[in-house]
């Protein structure tokens, strides 16, 4: 009996050093795979570094920039509005399903 444990044991014991073995492979050759594919990017955007900005557009802003910090700051849309339209549509289907709605006060009396 005890011969068969260990017998089993060592069988459980090969197995799961094949299965770490065989999912190490493969996470390296994806490793491999992900490394080539980025040298290849890597390569392509140094021949291509892709189209040049045109600085000309950007100095006024810039120079706006500098006189007033405070310029190109927009405030945002204040969306309370809309989340309280939101939040009672949520209301109004919620007290629509069939768990939510209440009993008239004439039925119950």
């Amino acid at each position: 009996m005890l011969a068969s444990f260990a017998l089993r044991l060592g069988v459980l014991a090969v197995l799961i050093a094949y299965l770490w073995m065989s999912v190490e492979r493969r996470l390296r050759a994806q490793d491999a795979k992900w490394l080539a594919e980025q040298s290849e990017r890597q390569a392509r955007e140094k021949e291509f570094p892709g189209p040049p900005t045109h600085i000309s557009a950007l100095a006024p802003q810039v120079r706006r920039l500098r006189q007033h910090h405070f310029a190109p700051v927009h405030s945002r849309p204040h969306l309370a509005f809309y989340r309280s339209g939101l939040i009672a549509a949520a209301l109004r289907f919620v007290r629509s399903l069939a768990y939510f709605r209440h009993a008239r006060s004439d039925h119950l009396l």
